[in-house]
């Protein structure tokens, strides 16, 4: 006898709705001057999705320049070693570099990664105050090529060259 699945999306929305944000999605000043308008809501469903609420991913800045976010890191991203997790780094080194991107894309346009490729290069501490940064490094009409680090200060914990198919364009 099987067991039906249980509906995840609603278990992770409902899961991401109880964690409390510390203040708007959006921080004022956030996105830059030269940053599209009409891109601003791409940017609040990034960072409203179940697993960048879950994981506590704050956006800090996006110019056209990059994109910078943040994690702070706390037991829920921990290894038993007392270090964050591989999986938060890998999961949230995307979303980070798609902000990026996102000043970048025609309008009416979006992009999804088909390739990604992380090096995590030291165990980062629990308790530190992670920063992504994320850059395009090229963007054409059909692929984009990222590169996002994690960092504590001058530090990389960990690197992704992200590849992303754009379409709708």
């Amino acid at each position: 006898m099987t067991r039906p699945l249980p509906d995840l999306a609603a278990a992770l929305a409902a899961a991401a709705a109880s964690v409390e944000h510390p203040g708007p999605l959006i921080p004022e000043g956030a996105l830059g001057p030269d940053f599209p308008a009409g891109r601003r809501a791409d940017v609040e469903l990034v960072l409203s999705l179940p697993f960048q609420r879950l994981m506590g991913f704050e956006l800090v800045r996006i110019t056209r320049d990059g994109a910078e976010s943040r994690l702070r890191l706390d037991a829920r991203h921990a290894t038993p070693a007392g270090t964050v997790h591989g999986g938060v780094l890998y999961g949230l080194l995307d979303p980070a570099a798609y902000l990026a991107l996102l000043p970048h894309l025609p309008e009416g346009a979006n992009a999804a990664t088909h390739d990604i490729f992380v090096s995590v290069m030291r165990p980062a501490p629990i308790g530190a105050d992670l920063r992504f940064h994320a850059r395009v490094i090229r963007s054409g009409r059909r692929v984009a090529f990222l590169d996002a680090e994690a960092r504590l200060g001058d530090t990389v914990y960990a690197a992704a060259r992200i590849t992303k198919t754009v379409f709708g364009a």
